[in-house]
This record gives structure tokens, C-alpha cells and sequence, in this order.
């Protein structure tokens, strides 16, 4: 593939491309999206493939996929090194499913769920809609870097009857060592309660850091532990809803199982079976170059902004296509110029001070921190899942706007 051409996804019926929702976070519906976690590149060649001999054959009924998941398991031996037995793997409709459904199974109306901030927003979301408390644990931030301050986290994960991981951690991207995922599986352990790890950005880790599963870690603590992962990240195909689930205690899988079974959702659909059995089976070679040109991406970037504009910092990520940039330096100056002139930055009200800065001056628009928890308003996270050429011209028209002020 190269990656440099990205597809044309205006008229797509991308939401990341709608112009409604790109108004609404950044009050300007032509800001060029950078935004919404899919990427810009069209998906592998035998994927590509394997969607037009489907729509060729025009047969769209009941499917009979094997329930072993070999193909999930080659890949992750493979891509991570982790060797399961295919019959541990459990199909899902889609990362967040599983996640909801097992806290609806594994804790109580009013359990206290801990999870890292800045968070993925729906995690914050199914946590209140399912009747739970958030204990939201801020990672260690300092000058661009983000780090898991153990002291801290233990003291959170006291009153914790689970704790939901982003492992790579999204926003900001950080890769977490074998020593610190055991870190938190040891004190879930000593807790007795359990860890759900969100592993949907793992198959994105860049060339210059290494990925452990969750539950390949946990093979030498034994806490209760479930890993979720799927290839919709990894090969850009999130619309088909489709993840997978690992369980470290017989029991829960098997309650997880029932759970899934009861509510007739235990296989996959047509589409996202066969889409996602050519990823596996057939990506590897896309996804090395993948991670490859994401990591020079980002690479770039950094090199950009520290050579231009050091005041926009972005932070020490090293997995996906989204990132975290700090704007605390021009913060108070972009405040008082949004503020300050109400009619130019009219609408937005699904976005913040930096989003609607940034799309209104810039033409770019981007999730403001506030997205991610209250404590991030300065910062902004910025996708660059598409051509290089595009990444660096939003950064470039970032810098003159913060330099205009």
C-alpha cells in the first residue's frame, strides 16, 4: 500500500467526514477532519477483495463461519507472541459490547469502576449508563510525558471493585512495560476484583516499542483478567462491530458465553466475518508497513513542532493514530481570543476553548481535551491516520495560528 494517497471520504457517509459533526466540535463545518479514531487509508488489498467478491455474489444470507477462531490465534501468536488455544477466544459485537457486558456481569449497580484519565470518553459513559461510579485515575503528566504513577494508582484502586485498562492508552498513545501491566494485575489481584483491558489500538504499536497483551502478562500473576481486542483499528474497518474476548477465569468466560448466547449475539454477521477472516489471515505485511509509516509520522510531527513551535507539545505516544498535543503555553492567549470575539467562533458546542480555536484558525478539527475528562482542557487530540502531506500541512496552519495571536 502506499500510504501516502489517502481516500476521498466525502460522500461517504463517514461521520468523521459529515460536515454537521465536524461544525459541532469545531464550530466550522469546512475544517479538515482529524478527529474521529478511524484512519483516511483505504484497507488491505484482500480485504478490499474479500467486500467486492461479497457484494459481487449478491447473496447476503445466513453465514456458517468456524467458532474455533484459529485465525484469531495464529495472529495473535504471530503479531504478539501470546499463544492461546483457539477455543479460548470468544467472538464480540464490537469492543465496547464486551466491555459493558461484562461489568453488567461482574459487578453490582453502584461498583466503583477505576480507569485511567484522559479516557476514552464512552468509558466514562457506560460506567454512568450502567449504573456504576467512576473513579477516574489521572495518569503522571509532566512537561509532554505521560506515565502510570503506581503510588497513586494503588491508593485509587483501593476502594476499586474493577478497573478498566487502555493498554495502548488512548488518548495519549503510551505504551505500557510488562512491569506495569503486572503492576496493575498484582494490585487487582491483592484486591480481588478485576481487570478489563481495551487492547484496540495494540496491533498499531510503532517499530520502536513492543506491545504485551494483558492476559500474556497475567500468565505470571493469576488475577482475574479479560482482554479485548479486534481488527477494526488495525485494518480501518470499525464500522463492522466486530471484537474478540479472552478470559483468564473458566467461570467468567463461561458466564460471559451464557450471557452472549442469551442474547443471540455470539456469532458474527456476514460482512464482518469475512472482512475480518481476511485481516487475520492475510494483513500481516500491510500491517508492518502500516505501523511503519505511522511511527514516521509521528516521528515528523514531533520534529516539526519542536523545531517550530515548542509550545505546542506533543506527547510521548508510541502506538495508534492519535496522539495528544499540550497547548498549556498558548492556552490563557487562545481563551481570551475565543472568548473575545464570540461571533467568529460561533456554534461548537460540542467541542471546547482549543477545538473550536484550532477549526475556526486553523481549519482543523480536532476532539479538545475536555472530551477525555475536565482535567485535559489544554490539550487537543490530533489523528494523523492519513497522508503524511496532509498531517504536516494541519500542523503548519496549527503553528501560524498560535503565532497570529
Amino acid at each position: 500500500m502506499n500510504f501516502d494517497i489517502s481516500a476521498d471520504r466525502r460522500n461517504t457517509n463517514s461521520i468523521k467526514w459529515n460536515r454537521e459533526a465536524i461544525e459541532n466540535i469545531s464550530a466550522n463545518p469546512l475544517a479538515e477532519p482529524f478527529w474521529v479514531a478511524d484512519m483516511d487509508f483505504y484497507p488491505e488489498t484482500h480485504i478490499q477483495e474479500a467486500a467486492k467478491t461479497l457484494a459481487g455474489l449478491g447473496i447476503y444470507g445466513y453465514p456458517s463461519f468456524p467458532k474455533d477462531n484459529a485465525h484469531v490465534a495464529a495472529w495473535m501468536r504471530t503479531k504478539h507472541g501470546w499463544i492461546l488455544p483457539k477455543e479460548k477466544i470468544i467472538f464480540a459485537q464490537g469492543l465496547l459490547h464486551a466491555l459493558s457486558l461484562s461489568m453488567n456481569l461482574f459487578t453490582e449497580k453502584g461498583a466503583k469502576i477505576l480507569v485511567c484519565s484522559p479516557m476514552y470518553r464512552p468509558f466514562r459513559e457506560i460506567t454512568k449508563r450502567n449504573g456504576r461510579e467512576l473513579i477516574e485515575h489521572n495518569l503522571g503528566y509532566e512537561n509532554g510525558l505521560f506515565y502510570l504513577d503506581r503510588e497513586r494508582f494503588a491508593s485509587d484502586a483501593e476502594n476499586a471493585d474493577m478497573i478498566i485498562f487502555c493498554s495502548p492508552q488512548n488518548p495519549s498513545g503510551i505504551v505500557f512495560t510488562e512491569e506495569e501491566l503486572v503492576f496493575v494485575l498484582e494490585t487487582a489481584k491483592k484486591r480481588g476484583i478485576t481487570v478489563i483491558s481495551d487492547e484496540i489500538h495494540s496491533d498499531l504499536v510503532h517499530p520502536n516499542a513492543k506491545h504485551i497483551p494483558m492476559g500474556l502478562a497475567n500468565e505470571r500473576v493469576g488475577a482475574r483478567c479479560i482482554t479485548l481486542f479486534a481488527p477494526s483499528k488495525t485494518f480501518n474497518i470499525a464500522g463492522e462491530h466486530c471484537a474478540f474476548a479472552v478470559f483468564s477465569d473458566s467461570d467468567m468466560e463461561a458466564e460471559f458465553r451464557n450471557a452472549e448466547s442469551a442474547l443471540w449475539l455470539d456469532e458474527p454477521g456476514l460482512t464482518a466475518g469475512e472482512l475480518s477472516y481476511a485481516a487475520y489471515t492475510k494483513g500481516a505485511e500491510y500491517n508492518k508497513d502500516l505501523c511503519r509509516y505511522l511511527g514516521e509520522t509521528a516521528a515528523a510531527a514531533r520534529s516539526y513542532l519542536e523545531a517550530n513551535c515548542p509550545g505546542l507539545k506533543m506527547v510521548n505516544g508510541d502506538a495508534s493514530f492519535v496522539t495528544f498535543i499540550d497547548c498549556s503555553e498558548y492556552y490563557q492567549k487562545i481563551e481570551t481570543e475565543v472568548l473575545s470575539h464570540p461571533d467568529r467562533y460561533k456554534g461548537g458546542e460540542g467541542g471546547g476553548i482549543l477545538s473550536r480555536f484550532f477549526g475556526v484558525a486553523a481549519g482543523v478539527a480536532m476532539n479538545d481535551g475536555t472530551w477525555f475528562g475536565s482535567d485535559w482542557k489544554n490539550f487537543v487530540r490530533f489523528n494523523y491516520g492519513t497522508s503524511r502531506i496532509r498531517v504536516m500541512k494541519a500542523l503548519e496552519r496549527m503553528v501560524r495560528a498560535v503565532k497570529a495571536l
